[in-house]
């Protein structure tokens, strides 16, 4: 499922026709990517859906609101703080782009942006102060992620970096297409490098469209560079004067796959269905596409997880059949061990092996014995039984695994068919929630990963609603990391007073003198309750600047060294009740 700038531009000329000058009822947030604006006008009431998610990020109307979690995200927070009771005063497309901008209004207060950026696994959902600052994001973008454009709280907000591509609604669009043209036609023009410099060229040009444009322009395997011309000025002329014309595109079965603004090339006639709305267009697709990739990837996990146990075992019951086919030596060991002990007095202690009658076998041979000439003759003989013991043992686990092996290779096959013939996520649940009932399948433990900008420490952000943003470390090394990588010269630093726990850090952008006493206190009270003195009544936590910490050479993991701190005093089982 695309979404590139055309369809952004459909969406965007039908919600200015809906939902601008209406006024934001609630927000949700429904997981750590997507939210729902609840708009009231005149009459009727919208919900604004937009998405951050690297798979399916994207900005429609939607007719139903999905689920949220108890606790409301720290997003969900800022944005009901700075949002909620305003008017959506406008919205409108980055030149062509895949970046749509809204415009909130309260009165005596300055405006707040909230810039969707619709850009695959670089999607974010960023809202702004009037003075261009960023107050909050669903993904927040540390330097280690880019040193270039940091989404963080305090920092000024800044577009993404391909920006200076050509815009097909900007002004000046029909001279640029001209003069880019001429440089496309002093190569061979053929349609993959028509393709291909449609994106590099155009902003809010993916693949699909970039292939539309080109099928349109295509004759005889080769490109009229003229009618590529005409084709870009009339999707300009389309976007411009919002002659959008939405299809629902599905399958050969008959399963929603796609919505645009235009009928296709890239599909026939009768699988596109004309739509009165791309909004509604696009909800019925995702409706339907997202349950269905939902339900792929759950069914590959599942089968991924399947064939591991599946192998397992099938690896287990081999070591099973060559554990008992061995089991047939084990007489043998006691036999030899026999031996050893009825001709003793004959064997020298140091021998490395001994010739004996074998008095098992009717015929009587000569055999020659190995000896470890470590040991006694009495030694040797005990190290034979003990090998007969180990052998005969193992054979009788051995085949009291056999059956419960086979039962469990039956079950997890079994379960591999229903799995891939199961048409529902919760059909699919209920068959791993069964298999690991019986412990067939290993309990998935749901690990807390660390923010992937701290490179794998174990560092945690905590964003105050005036938007300071404070860290702390769970380790040794995250506090190390954090206070060494990290935190700037000015930074405040933090950290309970002659008690193993962790470093924190309030984060100034350069304007520490102006951290307010609610944010001091506020640190402080993590760095208590992320300390041994977690529980006690009351905490002296040190606070001083970063660039008065220091690392003594050689010391171990989270130890540090400061000066010219001042003190403040909190109360952790207090902040517990």
């Amino acid at each position: 499922m695309t979404f590139d700038g055309l369809i952004l531009a459909a969406v965007i000329h039908e919600l200015n026709t809906l939902i601008v000058g209406g006024r934001v009822q609630q927000i949700r947030q429904h997981n750590a990517t997507d939210i729902t604006l609840e708009l009231r006008v005149p009459g009727h009431t919208h919900l604004l859906y937009l998405s951050a998610d690297a798979r399916f990020p994207r900005i429609h109307l939607v007719s139903s609101s999905k689920p949220v979690p108890q606790q409301p995200p720290h997003f969900c927070m800022i944005l009901r703080k700075h949002l909620e009771g305003t008017i959506l005063r406008e919205i409108c497309q980055v030149g062509f782009d895949r970046i749509a901008q809204l415009r909130f209004a309260r009165i005596g207060q300055p405006d707040r942006l909230l810039t969707a950026e619709i850009m695959g696994k670089h999607s974010n959902l960023i809202l702004t102060g009037e003075d261009g600052k960023v107050i909050g994001a669903a993904k927040y973008v540390g330097a280690s992620i880019s040193r270039y454009r940091q989404i963080l709280p305090g920092k000024n907000y800044a577009p993404p970096p391909h920006m200076t591509k050509i815009a097909l609604i900007s002004e000046d669009a029909q001279d640029r297409i001209e003069t880019a043209l001429k440089h496309l036609a002093s190569g061979r023009v053929d349609a993959e490098r028509v393709q291909k410099w449609l994106v590099d060229t155009f902003s809010g040009f993916g693949p699909f469209l970039a292939s539309e444009v080109t099928v349109r322009c295509s004759k005889a395997d080769a490109i009229d560079t003229d009618r590529l011309l005409e084709e870009l000025l009339e999707l300009r002329n389309i976007v411009l004067e919002g002659r959008f014309d939405p299809v629902l595109i599905t399958s050969e079965t008959g399963s929603a796959i796609m919505a645009y603004p235009i009928p296709t090339t890239q599909f026939p006639p009768e699988q596109q269905h004309s739509r009165s709305s791309i909004n509604w267009a696009l909800d019925t697709v995702y409706l339907s596409v997202i349950p269905r990739a939902e339900l792929e990837d759950l069914r590959k996990t599942a089968t991924t997880l399947l064939h591991q146990e599946i192998d397992f075992r099938q690896r287990s019951m081999e070591s099973v059949e060559r554990t008992v086919s061995e089991s047939a030596r084990a007489e043998r060991y006691r036999q030899i061990g026999e031996l050893i002990l009825a001709n003793i007095h004959t064997i020298e202690k140091g021998s490395t092996a001994a010739k004996l009658i074998d008095y098992f076998d009717p015929s009587m041979p000569e055999i020659e014995v190995e000896l470890d000439e470590k040991l006694t003759p009495q030694q040797n003989a005990e190290r034979y039984f003990r090998r007969y013991k180990k052998l005969r043992d193992a054979a009788a686990s051995a085949q009291e695994r056999r059956p419960r092996l086979a039962h469990e290779l039956a079950e997890l096959k079994e379960a591999l068919d229903q799995v891939n013939s199961a048409s529902t996520t919760q059909e699919l649940e209920s068959i791993l929630d069964s298999l690991r009932e019986q412990g067939l399948l290993k309990t998935q433990k749901q690990m807390i990963q660390p923010e992937a900008e701290f490179e794998g420490h174990q560092v945690r952000r905590i964003t105050t609603d005036d938007g300071w943003e404070i860290l702390y470390g769970e380790t040794a090394e995250a506090n190390d990391y954090l206070t060494q990588k990290i935190a700037k010269p000015n930074d405040i630093w933090m950290h309970a007073r002659s008690i193993k726990g962790a470093h924190v850090v309030v984060r100034t952008a350069g304007k520490s003198s102006g951290v307010p006493k609610s944010v001091i206190e506020r640190a402080a009270l993590i760095a208590a309750l992320n300390s041994e003195a977690r529980h006690s009544n009351l905490v002296p936590v040190d606070y001083t600047f970063r660039k008065y910490v220091r690392k003594p050479r050689g010391s171990p993991p989270g130890f540090v060294v400061y000066r010219n701190e001042k003190t403040v005093d909190v109360s952790p089982r207090e902040a517990q009740q």
